[in-house]
């Protein structure tokens, strides 16, 4: 039992499996660490998909809807940017980082966002999409001016580094 080539075959193997194993941890633990990263960003992407595909029609014309926002984005100026082309910019980081717009329909006129910026894996505009569509829907109900919510808008995720998100028209 005290063969060399034994002892050779032992060492090479161990070689082998140093060299080899290091490899495969590193990607086993990446893939492990990609599930983990899905399954925890998923629910909170979809959460804020459908806090910004929510939107708000407010029963008045769109003159009427736009003096109203405008006086909301000209009080917090921090947080909404009235932007060159009619839409309204929603700040997270940048003053457009999400886009909304106003729309005529049939008996009033709805907001909804256009598009967002999604920064380090999710949508990060939802929150402050949210102020405004209350501070809209509140301003409205003290001109005694009707509110409802609208149907729901579906985003198409753009590539890149940080994707742009845009609003999918239905029909």
């Amino acid at each position: 039992m005290d063969s060399p080539l034994l002892y050779i075959a032992l060492i090479a193997v161990v070689i082998v499996l140093a060299m080899l194993l290091p490899r495969w941890v590193r990607r086993s633990s990446a893939t492990a660490a990609d599930r983990e990263e899905r399954r925890l960003t998923e629910p909170r992407t979809a959460a804020a998909l459908d806090t910004l595909g929510t939107t708000l029609v407010v029963l008045a014309p769109e003159p009427v809807v736009r003096e109203l926002v405008d006086s909301i984005a000209l009080q917090h100026p921090r947080a909404f940017t009235p932007l060159p082309d009619g839409t309204y910019g929603i700040r997270f980081a940048e003053p457009d980082d999400a886009v909304a717009r106003l729309v005529e329909v049939d008996g009033g006129t709805r907001l909804e966002v256009v598009r967002f910026r999604e920064y380090p894996g999710m949508p990060n505009s939802w929150g402050f999409w949210s102020e405004l569509r209350d501070r809209v829907q509140s301003g409205a109900r003290e001109r005694a001016i009707e509110t409802t919510e609208g149907s729901p808008l579906r985003f198409d995720r753009g590539s890149g580094a940080d994707p742009v998100w845009t609003a999918v028209e239905d029909g």
